[in-house]
């Protein structure tokens, strides 16, 4: 990419100062991008409201934290205990190797040759991840962009047993917002729970003596099930984590004081105004992801061939398209968890805002999807440089939801204060929370 600079080559600079040439000029592109775009208040504000509340910060690290624990720690127990032909790749040795674009290149005449050999490319591929990734992180900021799991084991235990009242919390909630339909949503609240317990026993340390005593398919089939449900859970766990960070960050916006129990109860029942929309949005996203998974690997699950094209219909397709939905209804839970509203009048609202303030959430979903896209990028390269199966990797697994969890932190602070601050300029409706 560097010799692609002709005027630096023909003044005879070395490569590593013309590397240092295009990082300085990055530098002072993202500089200027940032001073200059109509956000940058609103970005500005969100980095002032994380660290005034580093818990919102902390809290996101928490969870991807023990996410990437629990998958390091599984792939180091099973390098241990099981036998060497059926154990882990792992590489303790420090090794270090970029994936480099296809040797096809040279050899392409035609524009078709050459975007099969940069479509074959590892490094396209990795583009290609890193992509998909920051398009579904800049998704999440408007809906989750929180990983719960293993955490929400834990948390559907406590919810089972009514740890503070907060199950109490949730079941009045519900039933005053639902009526008698609100005993459905409970009850398959508490199955997703229930399952949500048993994941991690299902998909942890126990696995290889499932594999040992239970027949494969009926094992294939249950696990692709409550893989589902506990999805479920943790997807509805996330969400009213959400409920509360963006509470927290709209207390600060609006000078209000709180204590951590009562805002956490405060989303709760907030949540019950959000879950209309988050039940749209599992089907939307168990018709497009889901049911083709479970189809696929509990019916079809001897031919290879099926379940890798369903495999990657799932990444090409339907995660792209997920991801499109949720930023094109950016503003419904945030409009839901701030007004009570209803859904219908939340759509309207929606419509309203995207005419009055498309132009500023266009560059905000530029902003923060370079900043997601930069953050995946560099995750993936070190992972691919180092190995995914090396210790360095493992390591850099470690570390890395401190980064990721600090730029979604920032993201969504930022974006409660843009919509606070657009619904500012259009007569504000008032809001009022009992803290």
């Amino acid at each position: 990419m560097i010799d692609s600079f002709p005027d630096l080559v023909a003044l005879g600079i070395a490569p590593a100062t013309r590397m240092w040439f295009v990082l300085g000029g990055a530098v002072l592109c993202y500089a200027l991008l940032m001073w200059t775009n109509p956000v940058r208040t609103s970005l500005r504000d969100g980095l002032r409201c994380v660290r005034r509340y580093p818990k919102i910060w902390g809290i996101l690290t928490l969870f991807s934290f023990c996410y990437a624990f629990f998958q390091v720690a599984l792939r180091v127990f099973y390098y241990f205990v099981l036998p060497e032909a059926e154990r882990p790749d792992l590489t303790w040795a420090f090794t270090w190797a970029l994936p480099k674009m296809s040797a096809r290149l040279g050899e392409a005449h035609t524009l078709g040759d050459w975007w099969s050999a940069i479509h074959a490319a590892p490094s396209f591929l990795l583009i290609q991840e890193s992509a998909l990734t920051a398009a579904e992180a800049v998704a999440g900021v408007f809906n989750n962009v929180i990983t719960t799991f293993p955490f929400s084991a834990a948390a559907a235990a406590l919810l089972l047993t009514n740890w503070e009242r907060h199950h109490t919390t949730l079941r009045r909630a519900l039933l005053k917002r639902f009526g008698a339909f609100g005993w459905f949503l409970h009850l398959a609240l508490l199955l997703c729970a229930i399952a949500a317990i048993l994941k991690p026993v299902l998909f942890g340390p126990s696995l290889p003596v499932l594999n040992r005593v239970a027949p494969g398919l009926l094992l294939l089939q249950w696990s692709a099930l409550i893989d589902w449900l506990s999805f479920l859970f943790e997807y509805l766990f996330g969400v009213c984590i959400q409920i509360y960070l963006m509470l927290m960050v709209y207390a600060w916006v609006r000078g209000l004081t709180f204590t951590p129990q009562h805002l956490l109860d405060v989303a709760i029942r907030r949540f019950s105004f959000v879950v209309k929309w988050a039940v749209l949005v599992m089907i939307v996203g168990a018709l497009l992801i889901d049911l083709p998974r479970i189809r696929a690997l509990t019916f079809h699950f001897d031919e290879i061939d099926r379940v890798m094209r369903t495999f990657g219909y799932i990444d090409t397709v339907a995660r792209p398209l997920l991801a499109l939905f949720l930023m094109l209804f950016a503003t419904i839970q945030i409009t839901l968890t701030l007004h009570s509203e209803s859904l219908p009048k939340a759509m309207r609202d929606h419509l309203r805002f995207l005419r009055r303030h498309g132009w500023q959430l266009t560059w905000f979903l530029l902003i923060a999807g370079l900043h997601f896209f930069v953050v995946s990028c560099l995750n993936n390269t070190l992972l691919a440089g180092f190995g995914v199966d090396s210790a360095a990797a493992l390591a850099w697994s470690l570390f890395f939801p401190l980064l990721g969890a600090f730029v979604a932190a920032w993201m969504l602070a930022s974006w409660v204060c843009l919509f606070k601050r657009c619904e500012t300029s259009h007569a504000p409706a008032q809001v009022q929370f009992k803290f």
